[in-house]
């Protein structure tokens, strides 16, 4: 959007608002009991302000003004229900702010938009030196965050910036496997390790990491035991690889000493200690501690709609609250359990609007959107500091009585997840789901994927349909961290998905799996257009088995895995069905590698005809590299005569500015792409940017 129609757009928001009828709301801790919500008498607390909505009747919306500040919760969820409706919650102009008297902004901290907070404002620090500490009240059982001046602090770890690797793990036919391994010598000394205290050991697994109490250590063998079982076997052998059997710790005294800028708890003596940096002092230092799992909830509510406000601060402790037994799995974590860690939660609810609302410094997901609600919009937003990803929509589990549907996310800017869940989703949409529109989105900087559509890894019902991803700019994923993953990630049958015009780049897991499209397992009835992928770890485009997808207009370009190829398919189980077909699509590879395999097939038969459709394509290696096709490894003259890509061609597709490597996929209008394939030029996406 032009910077000129955007002032527009905004401006006609505030005209829109302001002229509605206006209660307004300012903190105050001196509060004289005379509110009425006027600009002389302002309500002190949005709960004030709701409470007061509640009592009168309306049958037109009804505005309230928040002063721009920190409204902070006092450990009470603010929440909404079928007594709420018809209502903007927005930030005053400047010239209501201007109207507030001097003495009841006197103590407030202005900010460039009203935040609600889940934290509390720590003060009265005990100092000594660098070393700061204080006691936290005995109704938090963990502190698992802390902001310090606007910034997440680093809960103390060793490594500092890396990782420790086990020896190995137990033997996977006993429950030790998922609750121990063997350390390296030396690995645990000088560390202090105690079955009482909230430290622990958190271990990556393909992809996701998996967090762990400690329990009891045997120096005799090597062997350390938690207290809390992991999902997956610990030290699988068949994801080594994947894994790299890699390990840290987190919460970890002598962690806290080495490093500025991060802290430790201590749960025997509720003690919280911050290694303050040489530039901090308690007098400019504002260090708030999240105490609120969720901040915002709405259930059964109607036609509320927040513009121009923060959310921010949300807690991450439920594991500390029930038991050190339970496993905490990126997984379930992140993506199984329901209303566990999330900021912002919805649920039966209608028509809610979120435009230009900043949700970060959170434990969890930004906003989950729950079973039965419809009309949902989410616009010119941004979700960023998170701990495990943005929005997750749908259910865990099978419910065809009440779908989510109607909802919309868009021109959204997603970005530094995964802090406390690596495998946290930018977007994740699961069971239940109908009528999602994904469009206009940036998304970046994520251990995991960005968007991922789908709940069923198999044929069965996924009750998961008619989802649009379009438009989208998905970049720098993996971060060497996590594997297999995707840039969009789905599964499961998707009856009218279309995936159309997205860019994504810059896709590297920590080993192999690391794709730009990742269709798994089931993934079946979608089409992917007019989108370009490229700078992919492994192959641009990947399918594991499926039915009935298309390929069509897509620009796979710069795979980096020798042997992956820029479109691999993994297995096929079944003879009846068309697995897909790949058409009118341009393929660049820079793999210096004769025999190139450029179509990756693993599957347990050759391909023939009536399984896949491939034609119509442009093939092109920088190197002129020679290129194979399909399981039986054919080169392209032999693989035409298998009756595929009858007419493609392999030559240069005149790509401007190529040997850049940085620049978007702009063909020449006399490419060979272009004249004789009919390849329609993808439009270049207003939020990409240049460079590698």
């Amino acid at each position: 959007m032009h910077l000129w129609t955007l002032c527009i757009f905004l401006l006609r928001i505030i005209r829109s608002t302001c002229s509605l009828p206006t209660i307004y709301v300012v903190p105050s801790l001196r509060s004289i009991g005379d509110e009425d919500g006027t600009l002389k008498n302002p309500f002190a607390t949005i709960e004030q302000a709701r409470d007061h909505l509640r009592t009168i009747f309306r049958d037109s919306m009804q505005r309230v003004a928040l002063y721009p500040t920190y409204y902070y919760l006092n450990g009470q969820t603010l929440s909404f229900d079928e007594r709420d409706h018809s209502t903007v919650y927005t930030a005053m102009s400047n010239n209501e702010r201007n109207q507030i008297t001097l003495e009841r902004r006197r103590d407030l901290i202005e900010l460039e938009f009203p935040i609600i907070s889940g934290g509390i404002h720590l003060i009265d620090w005990i100092v000594d030196v660098q070393i700061w500490r204080i006691r936290i009240p005995r109704f938090l059982p963990a502190v698992t965050q802390l902001f310090v001046n606007g910034q997440r602090a680093v809960r103390s770890r060793l490594p500092i910036n890396d990782y420790y690797h086990y020896d190995k793990g137990l033997d996977n036919r006993t429950q030790l496997a998922y609750r121990s391994f063997v350390y390296r010598e030396h690995q645990f000394d000088n560390i202090t390790l105690s079955s009482t205290s909230c430290s622990e050991i958190i271990i990556y697994h393909s992809f996701t990491t998996s967090r762990h109490y400690f329990s009891e250590i045997f120096p005799q063998n090597r062997t350390i035991l938690f207290a809390n079982p992991s999902l997956s076997v610990i030290g699988n052998t068949t994801i080594s690889q994947q894994s790299g059997q890699r390990f840290h710790l987190e919460n970890i005294y002598e962690g806290m000493i080495v490093q500025e800028g991060s802290f430790f708890f201590d749960s025997p003596t509720q003690m919280l200690y911050y290694h303050a940096r040489s530039s901090e002092h308690p007098r400019n230092t504002s260090i708030i501690l999240p105490i609120l799992e969720i901040v915002l909830s709405m259930v059964n509510a109607t036609k509320i709609e927040w513009n121009s406000v923060g959310i921010e601060h949300s807690a991450w402790m439920t594991s500390a609250k029930a038991n050190k037994s339970i496993p905490i799995d990126g997984r379930a974590a992140a993506d199984y359990l329901n209303r566990s860690t999330v900021a912002i939660y919805l649920r039966n609810s209608t028509e809610i609007a979120f435009n230009q609302v900043e949700t970060a410094h959170i434990a969890g997901y930004a906003i989950q959107i729950d079973e039965n609600c419809q009309g949902i919009r989410i616009e010119n937003s941004q979700m960023y500091d998170l701990g495990a990803g943005g929005i997750r929509i749908g259910l865990a589990e099978h419910n065809r009585k009440q779908f989510i549907e109607n909802i919309l996310i868009k021109n959204c800017t997603f970005y530094n997840n995964g802090h406390l869940f690596p495998m946290g989703v930018g977007i994740l949409v699961q069971l239940a789901t109908r009528n999602v529109l994904i469009t206009q989105n940036t998304l970046y900087a994520f251990y995991h994927t960005a968007i991922h559509i789908g709940w069923s890894w198999d044929y069965d019902e996924s009750s998961c349909y008619n989802q649009t991803i379009s438009f989208n700019y998905i970049h720098h994923l993996g971060q060497h961290t996590l594997s297999e993953l995707g840039g969009i990630y789905t599964c499961g049958v998707l009856n009218d998905t279309f995936i159309t015009n997205n860019v994504l780049h810059d896709i590297f897991g920590y080993f192999l799996h690391d794709w730009g499209i990742y269709l798994a397992d089931g993934s079946s009835q979608l089409m992917v257009t007019n989108t370009i992928i490229y700078n992919t770890g492994s192959a641009g485009i990947t399918m594991i088995y499926g039915f009935n997808n298309t390929f069509r207009n897509n620009v796979l370009a710069r795979s980096s895995n020798e042997g992956d190829g820029e479109l691999s398919l993994y297995r096929r189980e079944a003879k009846d069905h068309l697995v897909f077909t790949f058409y009118n699509n341009i393929v660049y590879d820079t793999v210096n590698d004769t025999g190139r395999w450029i179509f990756q097939v693993q599957a347990p038969d050759p391909f023939s005809a009536p399984y896949v459709i491939m034609d119509r394509n442009c093939y092109y290696n920088s190197f002129e590299a020679m290129f194979i096709f399909g399981l039986g490894r054919l080169v392209f003259s032999e693989w035409q005569e298998t009756n595929h890509d009858t007419n493609s061609f392999i030559g240069d597709p005149l790509f401007l500015h190529a040997k850049s490597q940085c620049n978007f996929f702009q063909l020449n209008p006399n490419s060979q792409a272009v004249q004789y394939l009919g390849f329609k030029p993808i439009e270049q996406l207003p939020q990409w940017k240049p460079g590698c």
